[in-house]
């Protein structure tokens, strides 16, 4: 059965959405009329459509630029194709998802941004489109546990980089959730190629960007994918894809898991979430038919039986399995055979990991269902850190040694500080925020050292954290020693002062 038309609801202020059509964008002669809004010399071509551009604190900026197609709900993306011209002063459509924390959480998204299955587009920053320019390029993969989250989130402004460091960024919206990782394959044959799909519209934005990135003034051979979270968790199912290979050349990973799932446990998920769709959907075809804000509902109810089973906060199994195609064995299998032996790659965690399930009372309870036969009078401080290994710490290491077994370079390190601007604050978890744990580090990343935003700390660890980033872009390595057996003590960030 073929789903409908994708369909976005209520009026969108960026684009015109009609029900059961696809955006309309302005044509050329609308965006010239706008005058001051845009700079004739930021009209870009690309392999979808032109595009035009504005400024962005003074620098130029392009927004909403398609690189795929959703064609049909529970499919591969297809390449976009030249259409419209595009208005690049706004956001693109975001995937359909869930708030981070329902009822408490800022809006995770710009509130100007629409919902959208077919949301493959992204956002460029750079000095100028200068096509001879070849500046390294940055593409950031966003943090949500694959359930929300967009490359249009506020408090990632990749402004300074492009700004300050002579770099192209790109920050690209994919699909989430069960739109982007609901495996249906062994359910109905009609869906034996929905393996991986997320990752599948990551790859094929990568192909965008080596195609395409020239225009805007960045260097196709020069490409660095960083991610945070499940996002670093993408990228480490990336080093593993061989359709990946030679679409980027250098990656950072931030507090990644790496642990795909097989066939049997992606199967046994999609079960889980057919049931729970009840009366909506019986069959994969009626959930590939179901209108989006249904789908949601069921994406919202499988959480809220899964957390009263687990007994507490958990996150939904979404994500890659080895599908024999897609990723055709474990990608640190792959990268101990070598398939991405000439990435240089930067791999990171924080201090506290674990700690983040304070925000929620929840270590206690973790502990006891990861660590169910030892002894659970340990301390809070030591929960924290078997945790931390145990989730984070211990995974990362395992991706930097099958790394440097397939005979690749990487440099890990340690964050070691709780920025004054941590994003936890603004959830209302202020003991949370004051410790390095997951996610601390984000707010470092994208801080300007050079503005006046956060404390004289939070600016001076801020240029060392991105100073490692950036030396990894430009120079291929971080500016300390290489990881190895025998070196394996990762390099620490914090204030000068700690």
């Amino acid at each position: 059965m073929k789903p409908p038309a994708l369909v976005v609801p209520g009026p969108v202020p960026p684009w015109n959405y009609r029900r059961g059509s696809r955006p309309t964008r302005p044509r050329l002669r609308e965006l010239t009329a706008m005058g001051d809004h845009f700079d004739r010399d930021l009209v870009v071509e690309t392999s979808s459509g032109t595009v035009r551009g504005f400024l962005d604190r003074g620098t130029p900026n392009w927004r909403g630029v398609p690189y795929g197609r959703v064609e049909q709900r529970f499919h591969p993306p297809v390449p976009a194709l030249p259409g419209e011209p595009v208005d690049g002063r706004h956001w693109g459509p975001i995937c359909w998802q869930l708030p981070i924390v329902a009822g408490r959480s800022p809006s995770s998204v710009f509130p100007d941004a629409a919902e959208s299955e077919d949301c493959l587009n992204l956002n460029v920053w750079s000095p100028g489109p200068d096509p001879g320019a070849r500046r390294p390029v940055l593409v950031w993969l966003h943090f949500g546990s694959r359930a929300y989250g967009a490359g249009s989130t506020p408090m990632i402004d990749v402004w300074h980089f492009a700004a300050r460091h002579n770099a192209v960024v790109v920050t690209p919206n994919y699909r989430l959730g069960p739109w982007g990782w609901l495996y249906l394959g062994a359910l109905d044959p009609e869906f034996e190629d929905s393996a991986n799909l997320a990752l599948l519209d990551q790859i094929l934005m990568l192909r965008w960007v080596k195609d395409n990135i020239a225009a805007f003034g960045g260097d196709p051979d020069n490409v660095t994918v960083f991610g945070m979270s499940s996002g670093a968790s993408d990228l480490g199912a990336l080093l593993g894809a061989p359709a990946a290979r030679g679409l980027f050349h250098k990656a950072a990973s931030y507090s990644g898991a790496q642990a795909p799932m097989l066939e049997k446990d992606a199967t046994e998920f999609a079960e889980e979430f057919l049931a729970a769709a009840g009366p909506l959907a019986a069959t994969a075809a009626e959930l590939a038919a179901l209108p989006n804000v249904g789908l949601r509902t069921v994406h919202r109810r499988l959480l809220k039986q899964s957390v009263s089973r687990a007994g507490g906060p958990i996150i939904i199994r979404y994500g890659p399995f080895v599908d024999g195609s897609v990723l055709p064995k474990a990608p640190l299998d792959a990268l101990a055979d070598g398939l991405m032996a000439g990435v240089a790659l930067l791999v990171s965690n924080v201090a506290e990991e674990a700690g983040v399930w304070d925000a929620w009372g929840a270590v206690d309870h973790a502990y006891s269902r990861v660590f169910a036969g030892s002894d659970q009078s340990v301390s809070h401080e030591e929960k924290v850190e078997q945790l931390s290994e145990y989730r984070w710490v211990g995974p990362a290491r395992k991706l930097i040694a099958a790394h440097h077994q397939g005979g690749g370079t990487g440099w890990m390190q340690k964050f070691d500080y709780a920025p004054t601007t941590n994003w936890q604050t603004a959830l209302s978890y202020p003991e949370v925020a004051r410790r390095p744990v997951h996610g601390a580090d984000v707010a470092s990343l994208f801080l300007d050292p050079e503005g006046e935003v956060g404390s004289e700390d939070d600016r001076a660890v801020a240029a060392l954290d991105q100073a490692a980033l950036l030396a990894l872009a430009r120079d291929g390595r971080a500016p300390w020693t290489p990881w190895s057996p025998d070196n394996q003590t990762p390099h620490r960030i914090a204030a000068a002062a700690h």
